[in-house]
């Protein structure tokens, strides 16, 4: 009876709340995607802890920590919200009909839970497709493209080839992070001013005119003096970096709550970001697609993945 009395009065709006929240990274960002001001976010999450009786965020921690009744109601509140979405896919007729495979090339380390949303909508709807995903690096996923691999490819892209329709899905929005064993991590008052002369670490990829070019454009921009510490090809082993103390680097910030270090690493400033990497959907102009492929364009375009 008291679970069922809690289901009854429980505000599902503010379990949407608590997710944006995480998703967001925090308040004032929330309150900027949800368009409500700061205080209404606070207060909302205020009257979700009061319905649940339970503290479910820790106050002033960066980056966003949550108690572990918050982390089950997180994941509560998200399993919620994706079945929801899902009752506009039941609502089709023939769905049936459309069954067979799609051969994808994606990209490594695409973490949107709005892409993962799209997902569980996309099977729901035609639970006859069957998708065939192999993981490549975007350069590799543009060369196979290129040659007319009967494929859809979903990946990071500076310079896309004539012969390559594209569309944008989202964006990947990347910020600056030292780790638990570097200086700033424990610094107070940190400002962008203390990051000027602190050494790098260097994704192979920012080098001008890669798909990361953003992040080197604004260290330049900004006159960052400091030495390249590593280089590395890989986003494992560049949070390893960061967190084993080598120096500060760029991470796009959705993949950070997908990893077990997420704690142990400190988001700098600017509090905005320093670059938004798109992420495209592309096919080949010239190469008729299937009936099922050109479905999952549709609705993958359709599907509101923006961050």
């Amino acid at each position: 009876m008291v679970q069922r009395k809690l289901a009854d009065s429980l505000n599902w709006t503010l379990l949407h709340v608590l997710i944006v929240i995480c998703e967001e990274g925090s308040i004032s960002a929330a309150a900027d995607r949800l368009n409500i001001t700061q205080s209404a976010v606070s207060q909302n999450l205020k009257k979700l802890e009061e319905q649940l009786e339970s503290q479910l965020i820790i106050r002033n921690t960066k980056p966003l920590e949550l108690t572990p009744i918050g982390r089950y109601c997180l994941q509560v509140a998200q399993i919620i919200f994706t079945e929801i979405t899902s009752i506009e896919a039941m609502k089709g007729t023939n769905l049936h009909l459309l069954e067979g495979n799609i051969k994808l090339l994606v990209a490594s380390r695409l973490h949107n839970p709005k892409y993962n949303d799209f997902l569980v909508y996309f099977k729901k709807k035609y639970p006859n497709i069957t998708l065939d995903l192999t993981v490549k690096s975007s350069m590799d996923i543009l060369n196979d493209l290129k040659q007319k691999n009967p494929a859809i490819g979903i990946c990071l892209a500076k310079h896309i080839p004539d012969t390559l329709n594209q569309k944008l899905i989202f964006n990947q929005r990347y910020y600056l992070y030292c780790g638990y064993h570097h200086p700033l991590f424990s610094m107070k008052d940190l400002s962008f001013n203390d990051l000027i002369e602190e050494d790098f670490i260097v994704f192979n990829s920012e080098t001008i005119g890669d798909v990361l070019s953003p992040i080197t454009v604004f260290k330049e921009t900004h006159n960052f003096s400091g030495n390249v510490s590593a280089y590395t090809n890989n986003l494992d082993e560049l949070v390893r970096l960061i967190y084993t103390g080598y120096g500060i680097g760029a991470l796009p910030d959705q993949f950070i709550a997908a990893t077990h270090l997420e704690s142990k690493l400190r988001r700098l400033p600017p509090k905005g970001g320093i670059a938004d990497v798109p992420v495209y959907v592309l096919w080949h102009k010239h190469r008729a697609l299937s009936a099922i492929e050109a479905k999952f364009i549709e609705e993958i375009l359709a599907f509101d993945i923006s961050l």
